[in-house]
């Protein structure tokens, strides 16, 4: 933590630092190869075999807890580590994959998907140790499976499974159909039939649309509860002043097809600089003061949505239940965490080197303040990359809750960029489901349910 601290935390640094990339580094420490054999059902004599090789990372800085009081650390630190030692991995597929387009070819790779097994709970008393398994690369797919264990004690803590794809961005792809198109015209081929059978691929896009929420607020989030808290400060949330407060009409039937909107951005400037060890590394970092490249600065977003993934969200389950955020402390652990990654074409963090086109608040003034007096933070749509963040608990049982979350940009009235699936763990105390089912039953005109019922709810 001392080396966190004086690395990513320091507050005097001579330029701005990557935190999220920098906290998600890894460094290769070794690798091998060997041969897993097959016996053939029909003649055990004759043996299949297939290739396999593994590479052993190390983070660089040991993962936090999202909170003070948290048991364990933040799944989006475990996350975005896990799935940079699984991207390390693939950057170096060219020189051992035959099927590889150019010796840079892991270059135009990102992940699509990673489902998460959180095994145990992370320590923040050493560093994890990765192992990742080079599963499959194909000519548009490379698919690794990820062990991560604590350094200190040797146990295993999380599991990734991450799936990467060529050229994750409808935008290359659209131009890539441009090009076949216009070369297919220039072959002589023309636009009919004959001409449209050596195109293998037809652009096609549609995507899910952002609830109400998002309409009623994108433009007014100086209207809504805006704080900076937990996760080591690096995500701020602007809630809906609603959802501190008890539900009216609340009904345990239809509570499941609620969508619970919020907005996040990830404080972080991801063109800075990513410090990936000693102090005297850092200084040489600053000394250079090289921007990021495009495809870096690619691989940065996917580690900030990444992280910021598992953040806010399951706060909202109180206000599912009927009640306020914040009516209990009660927490939930989190069992595992599937992330979808839909498209390449989305902005995160601070947006220093940022040339997009401006987008202004309603009043036309750069920043607005959040009226809540606790909140203490500024509305800045011209530099912060807000994302909306929407969230359907989709079932509630067995001490289990299952959410949908899916992630949308402000731009082009909600462009869905990613969505999670996530089961958690918890056991209610017993006035949160008192108050839930007391809450029901007034809304609907019924009794309270007999003890051991969730009231109303479909069993």
């Amino acid at each position: 933590m001392d080396v966190l601290q004086k690395v990513v935390y320091d507050e005097q640094q001579k330029v701005p630092i990557a935190r999220i990339a920098t906290k998600a580094s890894v460094k290769l420490i070794s690798s091998s190869s060997s041969t897993i054999q097959h016996n053939n059902s029909n003649n055990n004599n004759n043996n299949n075999s297939t290739p396999t090789s593994t590479e052993y990372y190390e983070s660089r800085y040991v993962p936090e807890a999202w909170a003070s009081d948290s048991r364990g650390t933040y799944g989006g630190d475990l996350i975005s580590q896990g799935l940079n030692a699984a991207w390390q991995s693939v950057l170096n597929r060219s020189k051992d994959v035959a099927t590889a387009a150019s010796p840079n070819d892991g270059l135009n790779f990102q992940p699509h998907s990673l489902h998460t097994y959180f095994v145990k709970a992370g320590s923040s008393e050493s560093v994890m140790r990765w192992e990742v398994i080079k599963v499959s690369d194909s000519r548009n797919f490379a698919n690794r499976c990820v062990l991560g264990y604590q350094s200190h004690s040797g146990v295993l803590v999380v599991t990734l499974q991450v799936s990467f794809t060529r050229d994750n961005d409808v935008v290359v792809k659209q131009r890539q159909f441009e090009q076949q198109m216009a070369q297919v015209v220039a072959q002589g081929e023309g636009e009919g039939q004959e001409g449209e059978k050596q195109v293998k691929h037809w652009p096609l896009v549609f995507k899910r649309n952002p609830g109400p929420m998002f309409y009623k607020y994108r433009d007014n989030l100086q209207d809504l509860d805006v704080r900076t808290l937990y996760y080591s400060n690096h995500i701020t949330r602007a809630m809906p002043k609603e959802f501190f407060k008890h539900s009216d009409n609340f009904n345990l039937n239809t509570t499941a097809d609620q969508e619970l909107g919020m907005f996040i951005k990830v404080n972080d400037d991801l063109n800075g600089v990513v410090v990936d060890g000693s102090e005297k590394e850092k200084e040489k970092e600053q000394r250079n003061g090289t921007s990021p490249s495009a495809i870096e600065l690619v691989r940065r977003k996917y580690l900030a949505l990444a992280y910021a993934s598992d953040s806010f969200w399951a706060s909202t389950l109180m206000k599912a239940l009927g009640l306020p955020v914040g009516f209990s402390n009660f927490k939930t652990v989190s069992l595992d965490h599937t992330l979808y990654f839909h498209d390449s074409n989305f902005e995160i963090g601070k947006s220093t080197n940022n040339n997009k086109q401006k987008k202004k608040t309603e009043t036309g003034s750069k920043k607005e303040k959040s009226n809540d007096v606790t909140g203490a933070c500024a509305i800045d749509l011209d530099n912060d990359n807000w994302i909306y963040m929407e969230t359907q608990f989709v079932s509630l049982g067995n001490n289990r809750s299952v959410a949908i979350i899916n992630f949308y940009s402000l731009e082009n009235d909600g462009t869905l960029i990613a969505t999670a699936v996530q089961e958690n763990y918890g056991v209610f105390p017993k006035q949160v489901v008192d108050n839930s089912r007391e809450l029901h039953a007034k809304s609907n005109g019924k009794s309270t349910a007999p003890a051991g019922v969730t009231g109303g709810a479909k069993l």
